[in-house]
């Protein structure tokens, strides 16, 4: 498990003059999973805001890994930092940095509002607000693109982060998507990144026709490792079809990442968690690598590619 701890910004850079009077934001970014499909279009919404590190504004990130095994510990680090905000991506950093503090401004991106403690998304309680991406219901939708591709599908893996609370709206809205296709659906918690190999030889051994992996158990790994059980395969983010999944259908990153980096402005410049409404996800994407549809030998329709807004060859 990797566990980093970088701080980026801040004395390094030998600040002079006004600019050395000048208070610099300090922004904590918590993520458990992989960090590439947040981390760094949310540094560049901050700079398209005006931000400049280290002489407006200072990152401290803090990543997890993929089973997010130290990420309470890492939360309560940011706030020993004192940063002023605190971004927390997907379900287990949510749950992390509301445990950690319940007075520095928090602005996540992932989980449906009931993880994070909210109940009224118009107007947040306490010290968090937000982007969600309906990410369950799009998994749903997933299984049914995967199905046009595959209509033989009769059977499908759905390899879970037994970590994550995400699992348990995602195997539930999977299962009624499968159900209503007649698809029988295997589902395979993960505990630990190192049980990944079995879990996927174990779908494999299984005879499912496909496999659906939560995006907190990374991408290029179960990527790969889907390629080499020849599992066509589909997770929720551009990065994994990327990394040679067959499919990703989910959120548009960039435009989460702005909206996430349009509320820390608005804190940072006086506004309460309370002042802004939790916003959802509102453009999805569709990805198809087609080197590994070949690879597969899986002939994706033509008319379904003409509907695809990425095709990676």
């Amino acid at each position: 498990m990797r566990r980093r701890a970088l701080i980026f910004g801040a004395g390094a850079f030998g600040l002079c003059g006004t600019a050395r009077a000048q208070k610099i934001s300090r922004v904590g970014f918590l993520v458990s999973g992989e960090a590439d499909p947040s981390w760094s279009p949310f540094r560049q919404a901050m700079a398209n805001l005006g931000y400049v590190e280290g002489r407006t504004v200072a990152f401290d990130y803090r990543d997890a890994g993929v089973n997010g095994g130290a990420i309470d510990a890492l939360a309560r680090s940011l706030v020993e930092q004192q940063v002023d905000v605190i971004v927390a991506v997907l379900s287990q950093a949510i749950v992390a940095a509301r445990k950690a503090t319940d007075r520095i401004p928090i602005v996540f991106f992932g989980a449906a509002p009931e993880i994070g403690g909210i109940s009224n998304v118009a107007r947040p309680e306490g010290n968090l607000t937000g982007v969600f991406s309906p990410s369950a219901t799009v998994a749903a939708k997933g299984l049914q693109l995967f199905a046009e591709i595959r209509p033989e599908t009769r059977s499908f893996g759905l390899l879970l982060n037994a970590l994550d609370p995400f699992s348990v709206p995602l195997q539930r809205e999977v299962g009624m998507a499968a159900e209503a296709q007649g698809i029988r659906l295997v589902p395979v918690p993960v505990a630990a990144s190192g049980e990944l190999p079995g879990a996927f030889e174990s779908v494999a051994r299984d005879g499912v026709d496909g496999v659906m992996v939560q995006p907190s158990l990374g991408f290029d790994v179960t990527a790969g490792l889907a390629l080499r059980n020849r599992l066509p395969s589909i997770s929720f983010r551009r990065e994994f079809a990327a990394a040679g999944g067959l499919m990703a259908y989910g959120a548009s990153q960039a435009d989460n990442m702005r909206a996430v980096a349009g509320y820390v402005d608005r804190i940072l410049k006086g506004a309460r968690p309370a002042d802004l409404p939790v916003q959802q996800s509102s453009r999805f994407e569709l990805v198809v690598n087609q080197r590994t549809a070949r690879a597969l030998g899986i002939a994706v329709p033509p008319l379904f590619l003409a509907r695809v807004d990425e095709v990676i060859e």
